[in-house]
């Protein structure tokens, strides 16, 4: 029974190990991919620049960077999680 327990336990600590490293390289991967301007998001999205800006009016997306009169910038990530939204709405 003790033997059972530590193997039980050598395992655990083998999948907390494995499941930390996972959110390591989910965290670094982020940081990998350069921000996308709202022209580059819109060709990433197939929809004309127009209907970016409706999207973020309507708070469908969510831009990394906005200022007044300023630069519109995305993370790659977020527009893919727009994406999955879109075809889980279709389904």
């Amino acid at each position: 029974m003790r033997e059972e327990q530590d193997e039980i336990r050598r395992r655990l600590d083998v999948l907390e190990t494995k499941i930390d490293l996972l959110l390591q390289m989910a965290r670094d991967d982020g940081s990998k991919h350069p921000p996308l301007s709202i022209e580059q998001a819109a060709s990433y999205l197939h929809l004309s620049v127009s209907r970016i800006y409706c999207l973020i009016s309507e708070g469908q997306l969510h831009p990394l960077q906005r200022k007044k009169y300023g630069r519109i910038l995305f993370r790659p990530s977020d527009l893919q999680e727009y994406l999955t939204q879109q075809e889980n709405k279709a389904a």
